[in-house]
């Protein structure tokens, strides 16, 4: 059995908002409970995870970022961390988001404003369900031929 130390390691929570007093916010509130980093745009998130975490990890990504926006993030964290779960935050939702971004492959949405008992809900949810599955096509393009 793992000790809550260990546990706590091994589930990473990623947070991506350009808001620098949301983000601090956010990472705040889950620090006690989750190893949680947070970065201010998407590039900043790409250039600096250039290998997944070990353990589980949960990204929250706000739909509205400099230079790149959530849904385009998320394809392209899904090449690098094809396992890990997604929450879309924003303050923006219209039916045409909620598709984009289960299109996109979000496993959940949040709107904001939201109250942090939410989010940390949100977030232990994801982490109480089992591993995705890399895309099949991924794991027969993987496979030796």
């Amino acid at each position: 059995m793992s000790s809550p130390a260990e546990s706590t390691e091994s589930k990473h929570v990623i947070i991506v908002e350009d808001n620098t007093t949301t983000n601090d916010l956010l990472c705040d509130w889950l620090k006690p409970h989750f190893n949680v980093t947070g970065y201010l745009d998407a590039e900043a998130a790409l250039k600096a995870l250039s290998h997944p975490c070990p353990g589980q990890t949960v990204f929250v990504v706000d739909y509205n970022l400099p230079g790149m926006n959530g849904i385009d993030l998320r394809a392209k964290l899904g090449e690098k961390f094809p396992t890990a779960k997604y929450i879309l935050i924003s303050g923006l939702f219209d039916e045409k988001l909620l598709n984009e971004a289960r299109q996109a492959g979000y496993d959940a949405t949040l709107p904001k404003p939201f109250p942090m008992p939410t989010l940390f809900k949100k977030v232990q949810d994801l982490f109480a369900l089992p591993a995705a599955q890399p895309n099949l096509v991924e794991k027969i393009k993987q496979q030796p031929a």
